[in-house]
């Protein structure tokens, strides 16, 4: 059986978001929707574009995405919430975000991959043993892992998360020459770090 290993990762904080630096670092547009997007999505979206990966390389049906977010939609949610007593009422736009999963269909659609996708609410110990799964049982032949922590003022007032806006992603393939992936790699933020810090240094 072939090795699962990491092809590429990457980390965005909310600074990353700013448009000039933006532009500067992927060197292409995210699209003209990105601006519309809650948080959560334009990290996670922002996150998968950093890892400049060519996904023409895999057929679309044969790439997954795992998806987890500490919070939820929460921060959106409050947002939306929030908006009910403002001029209109709540935001239509926002509504769409109201999700935990919006974040990974944002990914879906401007990548265009249509393989199987995974939605977690939590932290990011079950992303990489989930994606690497998928793999192993055939259901894809590369799986998108991203871990987005948003957590905003609203949320304190319902989770003891702190306040936060950062994504992580990685590229887990079959094969590659990669850093192997193996059973005890849970920590995803840590690996992400290690191996775009790495990257950068060479």
């Amino acid at each position: 059986m072939n090795p699962i290993s990491i092809h590429s990762a990457s980390h965005v904080t909310e600074a990353d978001l700013a448009g000039a630096r933006l532009e500067a670092r992927l060197g292409a547009t995210l699209g003209k929707r990105f601006g519309r997007l809650d948080l959560p999505s334009q990290l996670a979206l922002l996150a998968v574009a950093s890892l400049k990966v060519d996904f023409a390389a895999w057929s679309a049906e044969r790439v997954a995405i795992c998806l987890a977010a500490s919070a939820g939609s929460l921060p959106t949610d409050v947002n939306f919430w929030i908006g009910r007593d403002g001029v209109g009422g709540p935001s239509p736009t926002l509504f769409a975000y109201t999700l935990p999963s919006a974040a990974a269909g944002e990914i879906a659609i401007h990548f265009r991959l249509t393989g199987p996708n995974l939605c977690f609410v939590g932290d990011d110990q079950m992303l990489l043993p989930e994606g690497a799964d998928l793999i192993r049982r055939g259901a894809a032949d590369a799986c998108v892992c991203v871990f987005s922590e948003v957590s905003n003022a609203g949320c304190a007032e319902f989770t003891a998360l702190p306040p936060a806006a950062t994504a992580c992603a990685l590229l887990l393939e079959r094969g590659g020459s990669g850093r192997k992936c193996t059973e005890f790699d849970r920590d995803m933020k840590r690996l992400c770090t290690l191996i775009s810090d790495a990257k950068s240094a060479g």
